[in-house]
């Protein structure tokens, strides 16, 4: 009998363990919307003509952007005046940036200071969160003080979903509450103690990371390596095919889920880590520069 009620806590924990946060696909297709913009040029921004994405989505106020010349690391922040959010974007890397792939291609860890448990990040990722960290900061304060009682929501993609990650613990570190956290086919950001800091003590709060299909980024660095991904994953097997559309939320509350992106054998498909959510940015990025 106790042996029973054992495996039956443990389906039930694990069935939690899944559906702890609430995952919303409608919103992460906004998100992926705002992402995608962030790719144009700063006046394509402001103007809000940024093709699809800006057509799909309500305009948005208050934009101020941060970027760092030396490497071409940037991204936006804004207020949404019909859900009262304010959100901050991160660019992915550039195809035509050699600084931006440099810094992709690093694998070297650093010790990472705001950890009590001597997590190390991925060098590259986090010297580049410091050189845009106090435009960001900045950007920040400037929209809470302008909207209080606003909800942040942080989200990036490729690149941008490692910067955001820095985002997310630096922020939360100097008192501001984050509220949602999605990011788009994101590289691995640093080691287990890191992904245990963030999960267990800083943000427990709902936080995905979506990944669609063969998409290469998400394996990078390698586990072998000693990086690890957050939680919670939300995989695509592929979004343009209906039997495949329902999205997969993985149980990775310990370790990564082999049953979702970790499944494939060979993950080497560009296009799909420029095709989220049913919506290829691919155009945009070489018609709104």
């Amino acid at each position: 009998m106790m042996k029973i009620l054992l495996i039956s806590l443990v389906i039930v924990l694990s069935y939690q363990t899944v559906e702890y946060n609430t995952y919303d696909e409608a919103f992460a297709k906004h998100l992926f919307y705002l992402t995608s913009a962030s790719y144009c040029s700063q006046q394509h921004i402001k103007n809000w003509n940024c093709g699809k994405p800006c057509k799909e989505l309500k305009p948005i106020t208050d934009i101020s952007f941060f970027i760092n010349a030396t490497n071409d690391n940037a991204g936006y922040g804004a207020y949404h005046p019909e859900t009262d959010e304010i959100y901050l974007v991160f660019r992915g890397t550039l195809p035509w940036s050699l600084t931006n792939w440099i810094e992709d291609i690093d694998f070297i860890k650093t010790d990472y200071p705001y950890c009590s448990n001597n997590c190390q990040v991925h060098r590259g990722f986090y010297y580049s969160f410091l050189g845009i960290q106090d435009q960001v900061l900045n950007c920040l304060k400037t929209l809470t003080k302008k909207y209080p009682l606003a909800k942040i929501t942080v989200t990036g993609h490729s690149l941008g979903g490692a910067l955001a990650h820095h985002a997310l613990v630096y922020l939360a570190t100097r008192g501001f509450t984050i509220s949602k956290f999605y990011t788009f086919g994101s590289p691995r950001v640093g080691d287990k103690n890191f992904f245990t800091y963030v999960n267990q003590q800083l943000f427990p709060g709902p936080k995905f990371r979506v990944t669609h299909n063969h998409d290469p980024v998400p394996h990078l660095p390698a586990l072998i390596q000693g990086f690890h991904h957050v939680n919670q994953e939300a995989y695509y097997k592929d979004y343009l095919l209906v039997i495949h559309k329902k999205v997969q939320l993985c149980n990775d509350n310990l370790k990564e889920d082999d049953n979702c992106s970790n499944a494939n054998l060979v993950d080497l498909s560009v296009s799909d880590h420029a095709n989220y959510m049913g919506y290829d940015m691919t155009l945009e990025l070489l018609t709104c520069q």
